[in-house]
């Protein structure tokens, strides 16, 4: 099946499983009236043995607290059993398929009235002598006696949806519906439905579609936004560095001391931490800070030990000898000379009060 014919299948399915689920929040909420020697019975439901919610006289109006609880309530009169006649047929089962169209081809036949004039209504079930046929019921009434009910219940102030009628009246057999009451224009045409809901699904698949490429365009500039602003914020990055050394090299010396200690971690925390990482036997000559790169020399008795005690101290990472360690200074021949060159941790002081 190829897709557009599947989805027309499809959305006249939908309209179909509307209309049923319309009819029955209407049969949920129905009353039935029926005539009697003195007037009109209100029945809830469609039982004879519903509960009655009130009788009226032929004529009279309704009381108002009657007419309050049978708002938003479909009417169903109810035709007595000598106001409609019935006539029988026996059908095979194959044609009940085909039971509208048989009943309305043998209209003229069965009804002593015109055809044009005529109302019917249909009920089969299995025959009880062979499960092959159909016992097939027509209920017939004239055009005459709908006009003639909808003139009485107006009368009371009621105006009936639907008029039907019982194969055995009085019996709890289900009411056949000879008339219903046609739809405002206002509201629609039923037949219009599916392409009520047709329209409907290809607004919600517009919309869908719209909101989705939105989301993807704003996401795509959002990503752009975000690019660039971190590709300028690089530039101005690199461009106040290379200004800050610009303006380092034209100072004078001293002043460019106090800007190189302004900028690079405090020297006076970091010897402290080398006073505290390096041993007794060994004691600096050099002490050299720029930024966070930091030379010492000096003299010692294990100069390959210094390694592990600046690393182990928390405070120096990529400690390494920047040149050879040479033995013999001074007047000491168990001196060596050591060049060690290491990066300043972050220190817990240098963010300052």
């Amino acid at each position: 099946m190829k897709f557009p014919t599947f989805l027309t299948h499809w959305i006249d399915v939908l309209a179909g499983m509307v209309v049923e689920w319309r009819a029955l929040l209407q049969a949920r909420k129905s009353v039935v009236v029926a005539r009697d020697e003195r007037g009109f019975t209100i029945h809830r439901g469609t039982q004879p043995s519903s509960d009655m919610l009130a009788k009226v006289g032929a004529g009279m109006p309704i009381p108002n607290e009657t007419m309050e609880a049978l708002r938003n309530h479909l009417i169903i009169f109810e035709l007595s059993d000598d106001r409609v006649i019935t006539r029988n047929l026996t059908l095979p089962v194959k044609a009940k398929e085909f039971l509208s169209g048989i009943v309305r081809n043998q209209l003229e036949r069965l009804s002593p009235w015109p055809p044009g004039q005529a109302l019917h209504a249909i009920d089969a079930k299995p025959s009880a002598k062979d499960p092959e046929m159909l016992d097939v019921s027509v209920l017939i009434t004239p055009r005459e006696e709908i006009d003639a009910a909808s003139r009485e219940l107006g009368a009371c102030g009621l105006s009936p949806g639907q008029i039907a009628a019982r194969i055995d009246a009085g019996a709890r057999t289900p009411l056949l519906t000879l008339w219903t009451k046609p739809a405002p224009a206002s509201k629609g045409n039923i037949q219009n439905l599916p392409r009520m809901i047709g329209i409907g699904l290809a607004g919600v698949i517009v919309l869908s579609t719209a909101a989705t490429l939105w989301a993807l365009y704003a996401s795509s500039a959002a990503s752009t936004e975000r690019d660039e602003i971190a590709e300028q914020a690089s530039t101005l990055e690199r461009q106040a560095r290379s200004q800050g050394k610009q303006n380092l090299a034209s100072l004078k010396p001293p002043e460019r001391a106090w800007a190189l200690k302004d900028n690079s971690p405090v020297a006076v925390l970091v010897l402290d931490d080398l006073t505290s990482a390096v041993p007794d036997s060994a004691y600096l000559t050099e002490f050299h800070l720029e930024n966070t790169t930091l030379r010492i020399m000096g003299l010692a008795t294990d100069a390959p030990s210094l390694i592990g005690a600046l690393e182990q101290s928390g405070h120096f990472s990529n400690v390494h000898f920047f040149a050879p360690t040479t033995q013999g200074h001074g007047q000491s021949t168990d001196l060596y000379k050591f060049y060690i060159e290491a990066r300043v941790s972050d220190h817990p002081d240098l963010s300052g009060d």
